[in-house]
């Protein structure tokens, strides 16, 4: 499985919109990653649109093993037909350049000179074969891959300098396009994790980014903005949302500022995600170790003790510790798909269809390398690892979450955040078939481990005569529909950091 922190590391220490991109949604499309075989039948169940596919399964150097041998397809049909036969509509690819004997080097994964050729056939091959309006199509082929990623995050996993990455993106553009005019093409992701923790203004950017930490933001602003520069070669903005779910909110406003400073405006995409890790790049049981990890928001430096006894449970595979990260995990992305709507952007990944198994592991130089993301899947899985076939155990709290939350928005109107008095509650409206539904939750800013007291709220919401249901967001496997209440005056409602909806029942 690829890693969203990278290996490598802990190893060793309205302007210019194009067509394409006009065919993006109106409404945001959830997604689920990565998509291994034997995942798309059970996981249709959450009525998502959208998959995306682990990259390094379908990298160059895999499908094509030197210059002048024939390009397997086989396990990108597998993948294809797994879930188009399910009933996905979309299969979001990230183009994974990386090729032994194609590349540069190892830290730089653009091709060879001698070589664009033959990466310029290969992705031409791959858009082409899954592109319904070509006769040489993947046979039972129902829809065409439509979204294009060159590159799978701008970052350590795009190691290459800015102006080699900017040509080969330059060079992809134009083959996919010619493969597949409706295709939307995406730039690598920006990372900017911890960027905006302090919320800065477009003024104080240029400071936020450099005091990022560099263990991850391998590109500077400048890179970034190089990338921006030139619309030319991509449909949509694309970012990774691997902290809190409020760092969308700052993410989008700076992709528009950016946009707009270049008088441009395109969809953004969130291609993939974590839940809120907590701390990652690093250990995260070692307090004072050279190779501690980073805090990410809402802890705080003064949480790493706590953490560090939280993180060695999870490692000691104690129950209960699992128990609450998987509905920890259900909670946190129910809350970033809500933001990622209300603030417009096209389509969200989210994560893990399975658990990151290698960093259950106690590593040397980072256990719980990845913080909360390590057993965050969805669903337990058991893997043949000589077939890569997965075979589905037991579903966890966030698929529930996931399919709850899917149901409520399909189809959905006005999503909106609706401001109250109390700023730490976040609550949200929408209608779906003309009926309201709400979602809030309260937001304290500080780190909530087991055993901490919940913090608690009221709100009140004006709403018109009727009846409605309380339903708890999904945070357990038992599927729980909620209480019906007639109202007559108005209903008041409990909230903690775990959402609750609020939903007119004459739908």
């Amino acid at each position: 499985m690829r890693i969203r922190f990278p290996i490598l590391l802990i190893a060793s220490m309205m302007l210019a919109a194009s067509p394409a991109a006009a065919q993006t949604p109106k409404r945001i499309q959830i997604g689920i990653e990565y998509a291994m075989p034997g995942l798309g039948k059970p996981f249709a169940e959450l009525g998502v649109p959208a998959v995306k596919p682990y990259a390094e399964a379908l990298m160059w150097g895999k499908m094509q093993k030197a210059k002048d041998a024939a390009i397997d397809f086989s396990f990108f049909d597998r993948v294809v037909h797994d879930y188009q036969d399910a009933g996905f509509e979309e299969i979001y690819i990230s183009i994974c350049t990386r090729c032994g004997w194609g590349n540069k080097g190892p830290k730089n994964l653009t091709p060879k000179d001698e070589h664009y050729p033959a990466f310029e056939a290969w992705v031409k091959a791959i858009v082409e074969r899954y592109n319904l309006d070509k006769k040489n199509h993947m046979p039972g082929l129902k829809r065409s891959i439509r979204y294009w990623e060159v590159g799978t995050e701008y970052s350590s996993y795009q190691p290459e300098p800015t102006k080699e990455y900017l040509d080969m993106l330059r060079r992809s553009h134009k083959v996919i396009k010619a493969a597949n005019p409706k295709a939307v093409v995406l730039h690598a992701a920006f990372l900017t994790t911890t960027v905006f923790k302090d919320h800065p203004k477009p003024a104080q950017y240029a400071q936020a980014f450099a005091a990022a930490p560099k263990r991850f933001m391998d590109k500077s602003l400048a890179d970034i903005r190089a990338v921006l520069d030139h619309p030319e070669w991509f449909d949509a903005v694309n970012f990774h949302a691997l902290g809190d779910p409020y760092e969308i909110e700052d993410n989008v406003a700076w992709l528009k500022w950016e946009m707009g400073q270049r008088k441009y405006s395109k969809p953004i995409f969130i291609s993939d995600t974590t839940p809120t890790p907590f701390i990652a790049w690093g250990s995260a049981t070692e307090p004072k170790s050279l190779f501690k990890g980073i805090v990410i928001p809402p802890a705080t430096e003064a949480d790493r003790e706590r953490m560090a006894v939280y993180f060695k449970k999870l490692l000691d595979k104690d129950q209960t510790a699992i128990a609450w990260n998987h509905s920890f995990v259900a909670s946190d992305m129910v809350k970033k798909c809500v933001i990622a709507a209300e603030q417009g952007v096209a389509l969200i990944n989210t994560s893990f269809m399975e658990d990151l198994f290698l960093f259950q592991l106690k590593l040397p130089l980072a256990p719980a390398g990845t913080g909360t993301s390590a057993w965050a899947g969805m669903a337990d899985v058991k893997i043949d690892f000589k077939t890569e076939q997965r075979t589905i155990l037991g579903k966890r709290p966030s698929f529930y979450a996931i399919k709850q939350l899917q149901a409520h928005l399909k189809g959905y109107e006005n999503l909106q955040r609706v401001k109250i008095a109390d700023e730490r509650v976040r609550l949200y409206k929408w209608t779906q078939n003309k009926t309201p539904i709400w979602i809030a939750w309260l937001e304290t800013g500080k780190l909530i481990l087991p055993g901490d007291a919940v913090p608690k709220a009221k709100v009140k919401l004006k709403v018109p005569d009727g009846a409605y249901r309380i339903e708890p967001a999904i945070h357990d496997a038992a599927v729980k529909m909620g209480e019906r209440i007639d109202v007559l005056s108005g209903i008041e409602i409990e909230v903690t950091p775990r959402p609750v909806y609020v939903i007119g029942t004459k739908r």
